[in-house]
């Protein structure tokens, strides 16, 4: 038999059905692992009469079945493998995504807002994937961040900008995940007008955009009709209606605020001091 970052292979080797089992994914995932590592000739895939199973690789590049007993250094943990398997098409979206963005910083800043909260939501998932793999097999932190480097070493620096407890030499643990504070639902029996209103007084000091509004309608509620009540709200002081952004450049829109918290903050280039 032999050792593979610590699970035991067999010298008879293992079905892949018992091999996704050891990995704990499932079997389309382990045959993904097992194609992997017999790429980096850790394993040896052997397929007979539509038979899938994976043996320990041979010393000797023999022809055939390698041998029973043969003697095998622990490399890269096959659970790693496992892991990095789903996280490539993550990878690859933030490639895609990177490409994609213009070179100066000054060229089209809409696009490159909208690239950049892109990559940054591809980049939490890869932090979710790590959290729960750590919580799943309790590996240890720096196996994690060495398995992520040596496999993605060109994308990784652009992942630790946003998590930096990913980056070589980082902390001996992840960093507890950020809990948002989510809006109460609201009742399906309050009008158009009272929904508007709780709306923006959740939103608290910094408002709410019209475009979030209607989003939160599920976009059942017209615009015209969305932007009348609006306007009817305005008219008798209920809210305070600003044109305003959140960047110092990109397009201006229009955003509710509570009259509760005082007039909002917004500087003459129409940027709105955002209140944490």
């Amino acid at each position: 038999m032999a050792t593979l970052g610590g699970m035991v292979l067999p010298g008879e080797g293992l079905t892949l059905s018992a091999f996704g089992a050891a990995l704990r994914v499932s079997p389309d995932r382990a045959e993904k692992a097992a194609r992997y590592l017999h790429r980096k000739r850790l394993v040896f895939v052997s397929r007979r009469l539509g038979h899938v199973r994976v043996l320990p690789v041979s010393a000797k590049r023999l022809r055939g079945r390698p041998s029973g007993v043969i003697p095998m250094r622990p490399k890269l943990d096959p659970r790693l493998v496992a892991l990095l398997t789903e996280a490539h098409p993550i990878f690859l979206s933030v490639k895609e995504l990177r490409r994609d963005m213009p070179g100066d910083w000054r060229d089209r800043p809409e696009l490159r807002a909208e690239l950049a909260d892109g990559i940054a939501g591809q980049c939490d998932r890869i932090m979710m994937l790590c959290r729960r793999f750590l919580a799943a097999n309790g590996t240890h932190l720096a196996g994690l961040r060495e398995a992520l480097w040596l496999d993605q070493a060109d994308i990784m620096p652009l992942i630790v900008q946003r998590h930096p407890a990913l980056a070589l030499g980082g902390p001996a643990a992840l960093p507890a995940p950020v809990v948002y504070s989510q809006a109460k639902r609201l009742s399906k029996s309050l009008s158009p007008q009272d929904r508007v209103l709780a709306y923006v007084r959740q939103a608290g000091k910094n408002g709410i955009t019209v475009s979030d509004i209607s989003f939160n309608f599920g976009n059942r509620l017209k615009r015209p009709v969305l932007d009348g009540i609006v306007a009817t709200l305005e008219s008798v002081g209920h809210v305070i209606v600003a044109e305003c952004r959140t960047a110092s450049r990109g397009r201006m829109g229009v955003r509710l605020f509570d009259p509760a918290h005082g007039q909002p903050a917004i500087l003459p280039n129409g940027r709105l001091n955002v209140i944490d």
